[in-house]
């Protein structure tokens, strides 16, 4: 097996050059060697645009160029000044300092961090951001995103899916200039150690430097709470045909709680949540697995847009039939989540049957390989 295959990976402008440890399912690699170029570290913007913020540690306070400028110790308030940023009663005039701490996380608004916190003044407002190995950033997802109850190698499928997300946005879709990755369900939610345990570390660890990877590129992966029995396509819900994520019948999420559900709500309600005066009749467009849109009073609305108004955690799924008992509309469905790519639910179940987690990933995501980045 060659350690050493050289994997180009086009970046906006640039390319750079790093080696993808070729990675068989049935063997682990002792190599715990460092990726040539590629710095695995993340940006996760924990807050933005705010006026202040509280800081809690003992820490030194660098600039951009790493040149410390003083020390702080306990809780204090940093704010936004005309020219600078305010840390307790001092003025700072940088457009961007950083508070690194070699021995206790830091907290930032009561929430424990590992990493630094780096803290850039735009428009007069402040943007915060957590700088951490993407191994620590990942211990800090499985939790918030998986059940702490979950088999480890649900979580150990969980950490590979984490990391290659935030491998792949960092490469190809960074949030912003300030930052890699957002801390909520726009990317993963993640919330420090807040959520860490003992399996989600041994979870991370076992997997450390994994990736998923399609030809020589980590892959973009999507993973959904219950799909319901059937994982859909991304060509049919995205118009997006990707190799990976295609249909497949899943029967082993069907312990979640969400595997069938049934709303019922009152027309004047949904009207309300629609923005329209009434709501007298509703039906369905179904594609190949799941509803495409949702026709209200003959005029068509896709089928994201009306969960998103009437309440995603209302309409749980893409996948449901409606109908009108006694002038109430019941909403029937199937799963939670857009239904592509991993069902979380899925792969508990496939762990609680004794599946490893390179067989979990391989059932749902077609053609992939499982790589150690670094």
């Amino acid at each position: 097996m060659n350690f050493f295959r050289r994997i180009f990976f086009p970046i906006l402008f640039f390319t750079f050059i790093f080696p993808l440890h070729a990675f068989d399912v049935d063997e682990l690699l002792d190599d715990d060697g460092l990726s040539n170029g590629f710095t695995h570290f993340l940006r996760i913007g924990i807050k933005t645009e705010v006026s202040s913020f509280s800081l809690e540690g003992d820490a030194e306070i660098k600039n951009k160029n790493d040149k410390v400028l003083s020390s702080v110790q306990g809780r204090f308030q940093i704010s936004a000044q005309s020219g600078g940023i305010k840390v307790g009663n001092r003025v700072f005039k940088e457009d961007m300092i950083k508070f690194s701490s070699e021995l206790i996380p830091l907290k930032v608004e009561g929430r424990m961090f590992r990493g630094e916190i780096e803290v850039y003044l735009k428009n007069s407002k402040l943007i915060v951001v957590n700088k951490l190995d993407i191994e620590d950033y990942v211990k800090g997802v499985i939790n918030k995103e998986a059940i702490p109850s979950w088999p480890v190698e649900a979580k150990k499928t969980q950490a590979v899916l984490a990391r290659t997300f935030a491998v792949y946005q960092k490469m190809f879709n960074p949030r912003s200039t300030y930052f890699d990755l957002a801390p909520t369900v726009l990317d993963q939610v993640y919330d420090g150690l807040g959520k860490e345990d003992v399996s989600s570390v041994e979870a991370v660890d076992a997997t450390r430097g994994e990736v998923i990877t399609l030809g020589s590129n980590p892959a973009k992966i999507y993973f959904h709470s219950t799909c319901g029995g059937t994982v859909s396509s991304s060509a049919e819900i995205w118009k997006m045909d990707e190799p990976h994520l295609q249909q497949l019948s899943c029967p082993y999420c069907s312990k979640s709680s969400l595997y069938r559900w049934t709303r019922k709500i009152k027309p004047a309600d949904l009207a309300k949540k629609l923005g329209v005066k009434s709501v007298k009749s509703l039906k369905t467009v179904r594609g190949k697995t799941r509803v495409e849109s949702v026709v209200i009073d003959g005029k068509k609305m896709p089928v994201n847009k009306f969960r998103e108004l009437v309440g995603f955690s209302v309409i749980w799924s893409n996948d449901f039939t409606v109908s009108n008992s006694g002038g109430t509309f019941v909403f029937t469905g199937k799963g939670a989540g857009h239904g592509v790519g991993v069902c979380q639910w899925g792969m508990a179940g496939m762990a609680k049957l004794g599946k490893n987690h390179y067989e979990i990933l391989k059932f749902y995501l077609k053609g992939i390989e499982i790589r150690k980045m670094y």
